[in-house]
């Protein structure tokens, strides 16, 4: 019976990994596109609104594969696709984005002041035309980016494992 248990945990651990990855990916061109889109906006402002871009692809994807991949049947689907159930969800995935954005800022604002590097001149124009070794300040934001979702992929796990998708008796 516990190992059972424990293989019903690995398989869903590696799922939500797996979405995770695929909604980092979302979030990771969408943020991306934005910051070239919107290149000419004060450096914070565009952060916000390319990470806001990113983060609300990304939690429409994260819900449908959570709820219908990842913890699928540990709730009642009546309970998923109420409305109080979506907000909470989009509550928890906000408060993810915070903490994420903070992170992104603190790395931003950290290479600025101890390099003079601008990571969010990094856009879908610059990741086009990039060598893999070329300039490290695709790596510093490649860095910022995997700590920010490093940050919201434990939030979200956590949230949703034993809030949202937790078993009802």
């Amino acid at each position: 019976m516990k190992q059972q248990k424990n293989i019903s945990l690995t398989n869903e651990l590696v799922r939500f990994l797996i979405t995770g990855l695929l909604c980092a990916a979302a979030d990771f061109l969408t943020t991306s596109l934005f910051l070239m889109i919107l290149k000419n906006l004060p450096t914070t402002l565009q952060s916000a609104l390319s990470l806001l871009a990113g983060f609300i692809v990304g939690v429409i994807l994260n819900y449908l594969l959570s709820t219908y991949w990842v913890f699928k049947g540990k709730q009642k689907e009546s309970v998923t696709r109420s409305t109080k159930f979506i907000v909470l969800f989009v509550i928890f995935s906000a408060i993810a984005y915070g903490l994420s954005y903070g992170t992104y800022e603190l790395c931003r604002l950290t290479f600025d002041a101890s390099l003079q590097v601008n990571i969010n001149e990094i856009g879908i124009d610059y990741i086009l035309t990039f060598t893999f070794w070329g300039d490290y300040v695709f790596w510093l934001f490649v860095l910022a980016f995997f700590l920010k979702t490093l940050i919201g992929l434990v939030w979200n796990y956590f949230t949703r494992k034993y809030i949202l998708y937790k078993r009802r008796k």
